[in-house]
């Protein structure tokens, strides 16, 4: 079985490592002013924190919608996952967790599991690299 994982932008794994360990990353958006910036896509944790003392107002986040979470989900099942993990920040924190379940239920092609890390950063990045690891060893959804 192929299991896939899919993580949020808010678990801090750099790109590098997310793309070696196969990990999707569905990035969140970063509102600065009337400007809407993918995490990680459309500004880098450097270019953010470099700016952060000069912006205009305090930086808000914004939880990708359902859609962001299915069309990734479909693109891995295309790819030949049989089956998607897919960890994300905790929902005391962010709506994301919830977009996801959205996504999941609406998704037919392959069987996805939604888990809420309750963690935030690399506390979940942890989990989500764990996940990864076991997957890449063949070890089934329960583990």
């Amino acid at each position: 079985m192929t299991i896939k994982i899919v993580a949020d932008s808010c678990c801090d794994i750099p790109p590098e490592l997310a793309a070696q360990l196969g990990i999707t990353i569905v990035p969140l958006f970063i509102n600065i002013g009337q400007q809407s910036f993918k995490d990680g896509v459309t500004i880098s944790r450097e270019e953010f924190y470099r700016g952060l003392p000069s912006f205009p107002t305090h930086p808000t986040t914004a939880t990708p919608g359902p859609d962001a979470f299915k069309q990734a989900y479909e693109q891995l099942a295309q790819q030949g996952a049989d089956g998607i993990l897919s960890i994300h920040i905790s929902h005391k924190l962010s709506n994301t967790v919830d977009s996801a379940r959205i996504a999941a239920a609406e998704t037919t092609s392959v069987p996805v599991t939604v888990l809420d890390s309750r963690q935030l950063s690399l506390g979940f990045g942890f989990v989500v690299m764990a996940a990864a690891e076991a997957a890449a060893q063949g070890k089934p959804m329960e583990e």
